[in-house]
């Protein structure tokens, strides 16, 4: 038997993302997040939106607060579905706002910038302190010894120090 695939109506959707029926109703006739299971056909018929379609309307409640204009979150949509070929981008791309420019992470250490440089590649570095801290904690208990409560620096030589003119 097949299974069947879960969906949400537009109330449900509001009540999830927290993206306002007004809003969701604009995006989804202006094809910016349609929703992939069932559009309306006329009176009486309901949007149906997947979980992926109510991430990419959570995701751009987000960039929205976070300053990103509905206009720059379009051209961030048009550029990933032509250049990535990605049907719901913002529920498939790990995106980053930094000031005015939305960029989106193409591997951990690569970032190509949406809409200040479209196209231009950098490279990125983060640090996962949290993943270092827990790596260090497992090798400390798998070592069987515990850290000194004290870390002490090594004493100088107290032998006599003889000096040449130079």
């Amino acid at each position: 038997m097949a299974e069947a695939i879960q969906s949400f109506s537009t109330g449900e959707a509001v009540r999830i993302t927290g993206v306002s029926f007004r809003n969701i109703d604009y995006w989804a006739r202006t094809q910016f997040i349609a929703p992939s299971i069932a559009e309306a056909k006329g009176t009486g018929t309901e949007r149906r939106y997947s979980f992926s379609d109510l991430l990419a309307l959570r995701v751009a409640r987000e960039l929205r607060e976070a300053g990103v204009s509905t206009q720059s979150l379009r051209r961030v949509v048009e550029f990933l579905r032509a250049r990535k070929g990605l049907a719901n981008p913002l529920a498939e791309c790990h995106l980053i706002v930094t000031g005015s420019d939305v960029q989106v992470a193409t591997s951990p250490e690569k970032i190509i910038s949406v809409l200040q440089r479209p196209g231009q590649t950098s490279f990125a570095f983060v640090f996962d302190l949290a993943r270092t801290v827990g790596e260090m904690k497992l090798e400390i208990d798998t070592s069987g010894r515990k850290p000194p409560t004290r870390a002490t620096a090594p004493q100088p030589t107290r032998g006599r120090v003889t000096r040449r003119a130079v």
